[in-house]
């Protein structure tokens, strides 16, 4: 499970040796074989400067044709390296956990995530809770039901787990929705120390998929990476990815044969010019229950900009769809 004491073992690296790994020894000699064409359409659109580039997901390994171009392609080695910001459940196994380490990733933790974890604390790594256990838990945690509601609904489980004390939880200390939300919050700090090293101290990129999940077409995102762009006023590279679901259409690493991935890169953001009506000309701390319910609008309406600016960026068939349904309840967290 992705703890705080975990957050704070993470280690970027200026020059990820992982990543020249992958790249070398697995995609380079991969691609060649088996002909993929990576095509870049505005590349003259990338700074010379670190920047926080976001992406549409299609598939787990759209982000490994973009890194492997924007290194290898020409002029070679031009660009800082990437790191992107990967769901907690990925850090379950222990050698995923050291793959993702070696190269340089940012593990971000969720509520989601901190109450599938939780539960299977309690109740075995076995259990899981059921979409309506975590809608009506979820609920609860965002402050939306009480928690009689849970004797309303009969829900034994849940009344167990926010009334016996296991791991840190003590009841006699605070309510469950307090110790989740607080615990989210400290961990989230250590992602914005993380994102910040990256950006400042290691001039590293920063690869962000605001949907938060995998969908072949764009959806809706959170305002976790507005909060950082808005506070570090880093630009933001919108990027479009056309056909990496096609060139990897299930979960194992390998392409399909002659299959052709394009990346269309857009101008940067900046909140100088277009994410200018929603800079904050404050200092805020991102991450904080203060930031967003003070400078909620201001996040969502940079949010929903960025995805404007990937989908103008996309191929008919990637662009959003409001019927298109993605994976709901605890999928996304197990």
């Amino acid at each position: 499970m992705i703890t705080l004491e975990f957050l704070e073992r993470v280690k970027l690296s200026e020059k990820p040796y992982g990543q020249l790994f992958v790249g070398y020894v697995f995609l380079k000699p991969l691609y060649l074989m088996r002909k993929v064409e990576i095509i870049f359409e505005g590349r003259e659109n990338i700074p010379d400067q670190p920047v926080i580039f976001i992406m549409n997901h299609t598939d787990r390994y759209n982000y490994w044709p973009f890194q492997y171009k924007l290194y290898f392609g020409k002029p070679r080695h031009k660009y800082p390296f990437i790191t992107t910001w990967v769901k907690g459940k990925y850090y379950e196994h222990p050698l995923l956990a050291f793959f993702m380490n070696m190269t340089n990733n940012i593990p971000v933790p969720s509520r989601g995530y901190l109450l599938a974890k939780d539960f299977q604390y309690m109740f075995g790594k076995k259990e899981k809770m059921s979409d309506r256990e975590y809608r009506l838990l979820r609920n609860y945690v965002d402050g939306k039901i009480e928690a009689d509601v849970f004797k309303e609904e009969k829900m034994e489980r849940l009344i167990k787990l926010i009334s016996t004390p296991h791991g840190d939880y003590d009841p006699a200390k605070s309510d469950y929705r307090t110790f989740i939300n607080e615990t989210f919050y400290k961990m989230m700090q250590k992602v914005r120390e993380l994102n910040e090293e990256a950006l400042f101290n290691k001039k590293l990129n920063l690869l962000v998929f605001p949907e938060g999940t995998r969908s072949k077409r764009l959806k809706e995102g959170h305002i976790g990476v507005a909060e950082v762009a808005l506070s570090t006023k880093v630009p933001v590279v919108p990027v479009g990815c056309n056909g990496s679901d096609k060139c990897y259409p299930g979960d194992l690493p390998f392409p399909e044969k002659n299959c052709r991935v394009l990346y269309r890169i857009g101008k940067p953001l900046t909140v100088e010019d277009e994410l200018k009506e929603f800079k904050i000309d404050e200092d805020f701390v991102p991450f904080t229950p203060e930031a967003e319910k003070k400078y909620r609008e201001k996040f969502e309406g940079a949010i929903n900009l960025m995805l404007r600016k990937i989908n103008e960026l996309l191929d008919p068939e990637y662009q959003i769809d409001k019927d298109t349904r993605i994976k709901t309840g605890m999928d996304r967290f197990v």
